[in-house]
Order: structure tokens, then sequence, then C-alpha cells
């Protein structure tokens, strides 16, 4: 069954771990600060650059802990961090451009059912599902990085709804997993400085580092649970 307690234990022993998270978050830090200071002309240039760092990092942690490596972070090599970002751009990106474009569509559909709040309820599925599809596509690609994967819709149909229970398990226990880590030292800043002091701020952004390692380790346990038997 797939484990928060070892995601979280293999990404923080992991040799050379501090190091990397530290590297990591400076594209986190400063898109934050340059939001905070409302300089947007350089957020909106630095800020799509830095989500799609998170996501070559997510997917490289899939690729990592699905193909049995003895690390989850990605290596220090520039190269293949750049060339694992541009091909998750051409695989990822029509499937996501497509169910973010569907969603949108099916979202403006009127729903002439007299039912309290049945248009919210009805928009929470769309996205839900269209979003289970898209994360399965992510997994289903990031364990051997072929473009194709991506695109096995038949695999991606099979396993999607139980990537998406798996998720809703998933995100309470990360959510206790940050408070018991990140909730303490908050408290610590917020008697003893404030949690605005900078020092603080780059601890957060190491820990949103941290959180997409995690959760890309948790979803290659849930890729071996359960896209893998779908496969077979």
């Amino acid at each position: 069954m797939a484990s928060v307690k070892d995601a979280l234990e293999e990404s923080l022993s992991e040799r050379f771990a501090f190091i990397k998270y530290f590297i990591y978050a400076i594209p986190v830090f400063i898109s934050y600060i340059l939001f905070l200071k409302g300089n947007m002309v350089m957020f909106y240039m630095i800020a799509p650059l830095t989500f799609l760092m998170l996501a070559t990092i997510l997917i490289i942690a899939i690729r990592n802990v699905g193909t049995g490596n003895n690390y989850v972070l990605p290596t220090f090599n520039i190269i293949e961090f750049i060339i694992s970002a541009i091909k998750a751009i051409l695989a990822l990106g029509p499937i996501f451009a497509i169910s973010i474009i569907a969603g949108i569509m099916l979202c403006n559909i009127n729903i002439p059912v007299a039912i309290p709040n049945i248009q919210l309820i009805y928009t929470i599925i769309v996205w839900v599902i269209l979003g289970s599809i898209m994360l399965t596509s992510l997994i289903v690609y990031s364990k051997e990085e072929r473009i194709l994967d991506a695109y096995n819709f038949i695999l991606i149909s099979n396993s999607c709804m139980d990537i998406l229970i798996a998720i809703i398990f998933f995100i309470p226990q990360l959510v206790i997993v940050n408070g018991l880590l990140l909730g303490t030292i908050a408290y610590l800043f917020w008697v003893f400085f404030t949690l605005e002091n900078p020092v603080f701020i780059y601890i957060c952004s190491m820990a949103l580092v941290m959180n997409i390692v995690i959760t890309g380790h948790y979803l290659a346990q849930m890729d071996y649970e359960n896209i893998a038997r779908a496969k077979n």
C-alpha cells in the first residue's frame, strides 16, 4: 500500500537532499518575493519557469522511484533536467490543454435542474474527472518518459478512478505531515520573529519542493499498485 511515511523518509534521507532542496527553492523564493513586492512583469516571467521546474521535479521523482533507482530527487545533471522539461511540455502540453479547454466548455453548460448548488456540484465533478485523467496521464508518461504513453487512453481510463481515490486518501496525510513539520517551525517564527521573515519564507519554499518530491514518490507507488496492475 502506498505510504506517505516511506515517501517522506526516502525524500529526506537521500544523499545531498538538503543541498538540492536549497537550490530548487531559489526560483520559488524569488517568485514569491516578486509577487509580494508587486513586480508582476518579472513575476510573470519567472513564475512559469518555476512551475515548469516543479513539474519536472515531480516527473523525475516518479521516474526515479518507478524504475527502482536508489534516489528520488533529480541529479545535478542540468542537461538531463532541461531535456526532461522539454519532453514534458511536448508530451503533456496537448492533453492538459485539451482537458482544460474541455473543462471550461463543459462547465459553461447550464444544468436545468432545480437542486440547490447543482451547478457547483456539476462543476466540481467535471474538474475532478478531468483532473484524474490528467494526473493519470502524467503518471503513465513519467514512468519511462515516453511521449506516446501519455496518450494510452485505455490504460488511463482503466486507472484514473483508482488514482483519484488514492489521491483523496493522500491529501489528508500530506496535510498532517506538513502540519507537524512546517507547523512547528511556523509557530517558532511567529513567537520569536515574524512569519514574514525571509528565512521562514525560504524554509516554506524548500518545503514546497519537498512536498513535490513526496508527491512524486507517492504517485510512483500508486503507479505500481494501480496502473501496472491495470496494464497487466
